[in-house]
This record gives C-alpha cells, structure tokens and sequence, in this order.
C-alpha cells in the first residue's frame, strides 16, 4: 500500500479516485492540477495543490502518483504529464483490476490503468503509462508499448505489437503477429491484418486515410466523435 496523489480534477482523476480507493488498499491523499487550473483548496474532500509545487505538499520520497488523462494528442499529453511527475522523483503507480483473469501475474511498467474484464494471455508485456479500458483480449507473446490506449471489446491476437502511444478503437481486431505503428489510429470495428505506418489512419470503410493520426485525433475530439 502506498499514499497516492492523483492527477487531475477531470474525469479521468474521478474514475481513478473510485478504483484505487474501491479496489485497492491504496491511501489517496490528494490531487494535483497545473497551477492555472487551481481554483479551489480541495477535491472530493482532499487537498488539490499546484502540480509545480506537488512535491513541497507531498514528497515523492513518502508518496507516489497516478496520472490518468485522455488520449489527447495521441496520447502525447498524458505521455509530457508522465516525464514531468518522473523528473519530479515521483514513482508513479499502476492500477489493475482484481477480477482480470489471468494464469500468471500481469507485469506492467508504471501509471498503467487496466480495467475489469481483461483476458489476458501468457508472457504478454505491458509497457509504462497503458491504458486499457474494459473488456479487452491480448493473445500470447503480445506487447503493448508505452503510452498506448486500448479502448473496450478489442481483441488482440498472438504476437502482436501495439507501438507507443497507439490507439485503438472499441471492437477493433488485430490479426496475429501484425505490428501496429506508433501512434496509429486504428478505428471501431476494424479488422487489421497487415502492419500499419507510425502515425496512419485507419478506419473501416475507408481503409487507410491520407492523413496523419494527430490532427486526425484533433479533429475527431472537436466533434465529439471519440
């Protein structure tokens, strides 16, 4: 068990304060939010301190952090957060939810957020700062790379690669020993049989757009449609 601050006073911060406090012995003892988002002395009952000065309130030598924000900017944004809370000297703490199934322990680097219902197969790595939302499948000899998102219902095959910072969306489907690009957007639905290129666009229908992921996510989030 260890004492907790928490990233954010978004949604992400709140669906991370209901997990580790509901199913984890975890101590959150507060939250933390850039200094220009500070406009209030507490969050959901805890004290909310500037991020610039987290560490004069809660030292990381007696506390650790969890960052969970968005896919924004592929994941760019919780990726720059994840460096600065390091170079900070904080240790930043994984969630995994009890009831995934597994037949050996889940080995993940740090501020992963793995939600229920997992089926996770063997000698499958988890990079740092993964975010898997619920109901997913990773076959064997699976690796899912740093800052990667797996939305819900994505059903990845054996010996797969997820690159750093992809995106993947719900229902998607990726074939065995495919290598999906960093920071490609593969979309709802899609069955992806054949490596992608770091930064393609990919979605069912349409197959692969000539544009690139980031403006892409951009414009995607503008309209809601992520």
């Amino acid at each position: 068990m260890s004492r907790l601050v928490l990233f954010g006073t978004g949604r992400g911060a709140a669906v991370a304060h209901r997990f580790f406090a509901g199913d984890t012995e975890h101590e959150i003892v507060g939250f933390a939010v850039d200094g220009e988002h500070v406009s209030a002395k507490e969050h959901r009952g805890l004290p909310l301190v500037a991020f610039e000065d987290v560490q004069r309130r809660f030292p990381p030598e007696t506390c650790r952090m969890h960052i969970l924000l968005g896919y924004q900017q592929m994941n760019g944004l919780r990726a720059r957060k994840f460096d600065e809370a390091r170079a900070k000297g904080y240790t930043l703490e994984s969630y995994v939810a009890s009831d995934i199934f597994k037949v050996e322990p889940i080995k993940t680097g740090e501020n992963c957020f793995i939600l229920d219902n997992q089926s996770i197969s063997l000698d499958v790595t988890i990079g740092s700062n993964v975010v898997m939302w619920s109901s997913n499948h990773v076959g064997d000899m699976s690796t899912i790379c740093d800052h990667a998102w797996l939305t819900s219902h994505v059903t990845i095959a054996a010996n797969v690669t997820i690159g750093e910072r992809a995106f993947i969306g719900i229902g998607a489907t990726v074939s065995n020993g495919v290598t999906v690009g960093a920071e490609s957007l593969v979309g709802a639905n899609l069955m992806v049989s054949n490596d992608t290129a770091p930064g393609s666009v990919h979605v069912l229908g349409q197959g692969k757009l000539d544009v690139e992921s980031r403006p892409f996510m951009r414009m995607m989030m503008a309209g809601k449609k992520l």
